[in-house]
């Protein structure tokens, strides 16, 4: 895919922008780990259906609830990681597949689609004592706190400060030539509005929440720069900055030390 993009794409712009915005919505199902489908057998499996699609949903424990939103192409059960120091706090910690991700219908989505998930898990299970995002998912916190969605507090695990950062990794991983990429973004806006990069940017959206937050970025992260966690610190008015190194993008969510991080954070906000 690559290959066919970087060599063909500049030939016809027009046709591999339209497969470009057609695989921006498409998602990639992985198998999940030992310890991931350990939490799925334990946890209280429901599901709840959004615009006639079903989403998975996932619960552990019991008290104040916790709400874990994946990244991109990720799972409810990456919270895996997080639920035994939770539980042991004494925490509810409900997760969800989002559309066209884990045990959840479809093969695409959006980020607007994902935010109406959050949004009626919000109306079902909150307020939430607290909010745990990862990637992308914290662009969708941010945008779904812009359309009522009500947390006490926040952690932000490798967020994107805007669509750009989420776009420069998309066009850097297929290597969409920039001809294809000017296509695609047309096609994009023309379809969402003008205005979509202002409604779910980041940075602009966490700029007015009230609210505590803990946001935590790898220093070796090659999905999103750290810088953009640091941008996303700086414009939350009420924000922790925490820079981790040799993590990564995906071990930082099994690191023991971000782990109890985050535990200590949510416990003591």
């Amino acid at each position: 895919m690559q290959f066919t993009f970087s060599k063909l794409g500049p030939i016809l712009p027009r046709y591999f922008g339209n497969r470009a915005y057609k695989l921006w919505f498409t998602t990639h199902r992985f198998q999940r780990p030992a310890i991931e489908d350990t939490a799925a057998s334990n946890a209280d499996r429901s599901s709840i259906n959004i615009d006639g699609a079903d989403v998975a949903v996932w619960c552990w424990g019991e008290g104040q609830p916790v709400l874990f939103i994946h990244g991109w192409s990720g799972r409810g059960t990456q919270v895996a990681y997080f639920l035994e120091h939770l539980i042991a706090s004494g925490y509810r910690v409900i997760s969800f597949d989002g559309p066209a991700h884990g045990e959840s219908d479809g093969n695409q989505t959006s980020m607007l689609e994902i935010a109406d998930v959050v949004l009626a898990l919000g109306a079902k299970y909150g307020p939430f004592h607290s909010t745990i995002t990862h990637s992308f998912g914290g662009m969708v916190l941010g945008y779904a706190s812009t359309l009522g969605f009500n947390t006490y507090s926040a952690v932000c695990i490798c967020p994107p400060a805007t669509i750009h950062s989420i776009l420069d990794n998309f066009q850097r991983s297929l290597q969409i030539p920039d001809s294809v990429l000017a296509v695609m973004t047309k096609k994009l806006y023309a379809s969402y509005g003008s205005d979509l990069e202002k409604r779910v940017s980041t940075v602009k959206n966490v700029r007015t929440l009230s609210i505590p937050a803990l946001i935590i970025h790898d220093e070796n992260d090659r999905d999103i720069p750290w810088k953009d966690g640091k941008a996303v610190a700086d414009a939350w008015p009420d924000s922790q900055f925490l820079l981790t190194r040799g993590l990564g993008h995906r071990r930082i969510l099994r690191n023991p030390d971000t782990v109890i991080a985050v535990t200590e954070f949510i416990k003591n906000s």
